[in-house]
Parts: structure tokens; sequence; C-alpha cells
């Protein structure tokens, strides 16, 4: 062992002349821990939220997405989709009809009797193919548990040959549809090249009925605002033929590059067509998730660096504490440059040393929390305890930035003070 450091360790566990010093340094390294503790498992709770969205919008979002660049619409191209299915790495594809409406809901029979309720949702008819796409059909695993995205009736969207809807549980709560009496949903939309005339609006309008069949429960974006009907049924109350189309949903394999199949799809779709992966679908919110677990790292890197000055307050007592020590050394044949190494060695201990013990509780609550389930989620939640994912990139930027800070903290005292002592 190296003397600055043999004397560093001998210095940080001796108990010292002022207890002050002593209290001082055992705040500097529980504050260094604290820190790294809040660092581990705060971002640790990030990532597990910022997975858990990604995996609910992979549910409605699909892998690559094909719409027209101008227009609501275009004609569906059998050759074209040909060639996109036989393009390696594609799976299935699914043909969608989207459009907002106004719906309108009104249980009126023997029993109950209640006025009727409107909202504005978006409309989206699919075609037979959509359940090979689209993951909400299927049930998914979220922290171990089994989970289904349909929490009411069945996703039947038609029934002995009459067209059924599926809507979100958002909608259901604002319509205050209730799935165990035949009430139809309502359906309106303007009419297609008609003005809209102030005095007989009802003339301007096109209306339809659909029963519900279900209620699904994805993510909140989505059960407020969406609701399933065949493709056949959007087709036809909005006065399209059964080739117009407003996009193309494409299911990729995931062991293929993404990036890769896209380009080839975009080449056979050519320049009329826009053809987005998942993250340019939802480029926002992608954006928003990384700019808040950033935004929380600088919050708590700044609390960090707040009880690093902890250090700066620490060495400085200590080496007035220590002057008649100092004199000792020098005599002994001391150089000065030891004299600074030891002060520096002790401030870098106190910093790995919290950063090690925060680093390591860190890791204990967030493993407890992903295999055990200690804080629970309220059951309207679409899985019953906060989720966590520990990213050994996040535990060495952390491990990095406290070295760093504490590296540093622990040289200033000894820069200044070292030159007023001369020495």
């Amino acid at each position: 062992m190296k003397f600055p450091v043999f004397i560093a360790r001998r210095y940080l566990f001796a108990k010292k002349t002022h207890n002050v010093i002593n209290v001082i340094s055992y705040i500097s390294v529980v504050g260094v821990a604290i820190g790294t503790f809040a660092l581990v498992v705060i971002l640790s709770v990030a990532n597990g939220y910022d997975s858990l969205t990604k995996k609910l919008y992979s549910v409605f979002s699909p892998d690559v997405l094909i719409t027209a660049t101008e227009g609501k619409t275009f004609v569906s191209d059998s050759s074209m989709l040909e060639k996109i299915k036989n393009v390696k790495g594609v799976l299935d594809y699914s043909q969608v009809m989207e459009e907002n409406v106004l719906i309108s809901y009104k249980l009126d029979n023997n029993y109950i009797n209640k006025p009727a309720t409107q909202t504005i949702a978006i409309m989206k008819g699919i075609d037979e193919n959509y359940e090979n796409v689209s993951g909400i059909t299927r049930k998914q695993i979220y922290n171990d548990s089994e989970h289904s995205f349909v929490v009411m009736g069945d996703f039947n969207l038609w029934y002995s040959g009459v067209p059924q809807t599926v809507i979100g549980i958002g909608i259901a709560q604002t319509l205050d549809v209730n799935l165990n009496f035949m009430a139809p949903i309502e359906v309106w939309i303007p009419k297609r090249g008609t003005k809209v005339s102030l005095t007989n609006t009802l003339d301007a309008m096109v209306v339809d009925s659909v029963y519900p069949s279900g209620i699904f429960s994805i993510e909140q974006t989505f059960d407020n605002n969406y609701f399933f009907v065949p493709i056949e049924f959007a087709q036809n109350i909005l006065n399209y033929t059964d080739k117009d189309i407003s996009a193309i949903e494409i299911k990729i394999d995931s062991t293929a590059n993404i990036n890769t199949v896209q380009k080839e799809i975009k080449a056979i779709a050519g320049d009329g067509f826009d053809v987005k992966n998942r993250y340019q679908q939802n480029e926002t919110l992608y954006r928003m998730l990384s700019s808040e677990k950033y935004a929380i790292y600088v919050i708590l890197v700044f609390i960090i660096t707040l009880f690093s000055f902890n250090i700066i307050g620490l060495i400085s007592m200590l080496i007035v504490d220590k002057k008649k020590d100092i004199d000792t050394l020098k005599i002994l044949g001391s150089d000065n440059k030891t004299l600074k190494q030891i002060f520096y060695y002790q401030g870098c201990m106190i910093a790995i040393g919290g950063a090690i013990v925060g680093l390591i509780l860190g890791i204990i609550l967030c493993l407890l929390q992903q295999y055990f389930k200690i804080l629970k989620l309220p059951n309207m939640f679409i899985i019953d305890a906060y989720p966590v994912e520990i990213h050994v990139s996040d535990i060495f930027l952390i491990l990095a930035f406290v070295f760093i800070v504490g590296f540093a903290m622990a040289r200033l005292p000894i820069w200044y003070l070292s030159k007023k002592m001369k020495w």
C-alpha cells in the first residue's frame, strides 16, 4: 500500500481532535450515498415506465405504417401489397380506414331511460388481418403477469352478418355504455361533397348504427379516442369504395432490421407515400420520454453536487486539524506532493465509499421491487406494482459522475490551502 493511501485511510477512520470533523465525515459519506441511491432508484423507475409506455404503444402502433403524402385516403394496390408481403422480414399487413366522427349512445328500454350522450372519436375500420398485425387481441406479459387488453366483452366485429364495434374504455365511460343491454352506438359523419346548412344540418349528415361487443383498455390516448369497426362499415358510411383505405399497417419480424425493411418498403411504395416506423409515428412521445429522463438526471446530479460540497469543508477542516502531523511528516522527509496526495486520497475515499454504498442499496431495492413487487399500484393500472429496469449504462454513468465530482471537490481545498500554508 502506498504511503499517502495508508495515511489517508487512517485519517478517514481515526478519531479526530474536533468531534465536528467526525460528524462532517459521516455527513459527506451519507450525502454521496443518498444522492447515488436516489439516482439509481429514480432512473430505474423512469426506465421501467419508459419501457412500459413503449410496450403499450407497440400494441396499437404498427411496426411500419404506410399513408398517403397527400389526402386522407388512397386506392389499395394489390400488386404493391404483394411485393410488400414478399419483403424479407414482413410477417403480415392490414388495411385500415380512419376518420373523426361524432358518436352518440342512448340506453332506452322498459327499465332504464337515460338521455343520449355524445362525443367526438376516431373511427378505425379494420380488416380481418388486423389481429395478425396488432397486439390488442392477444394477451401480453407485464411484470410476470398475463394481461388482456379487452377488459369487457369480446373483440368481435361481426355477429351473424351485423357489424359490431369495440370501444375504448374512456369512450365507454363518457357515453356510459352498458354491454348488457342491446343498445346501438350511432355514428354521425358529414356527407362527402355536401355543404353543411345551418338551417337543416341533418340533411348533410350520414347516420348509421353499430352495436358494442367489447371494451378495450390500452393507454389513455387510445382509450379516450378510438373505437374499432369493420372496414366495410367505415368505407360505407364514409361513402368510399372497398378499394379506398387510409393506411396500411405492417407487422415486422422481431429478428429483422427494421430500418432495412422500412427502406425496402419505401422503395416499393414510391414517392406518393410516407413510410414510418414506430418511432417516427410517435416521435413526440419518444422525445418527451427521453427529455424527462435527462431532466430527472440533471436535477439529481445537482443534488449530488450540493452534497459533495461537504467534502470541501471536511478536507479544509482536516488540513487545519492535522497541522502538527503535517509538520511532523515534513520533518520525516515527506515532500509537498505526498502531503497533498494524503488529503486528496481521503476525499476520493469518501466519494468512492458513498457511491458504492448508495449504488449497492439502490440496486438491492430495485431488485426487491422487480422480483417481489413491494410497492403496489392501484388496481386500475395495467400492472400491479411500480415498474423498474436497471440499465448497466446508467450505473456506469452514475459512478463516473459521482467520482468526477468527488475527486474535483477533494482537489479544490487542497489546491487553495496548500498555497496559503506554503506546502
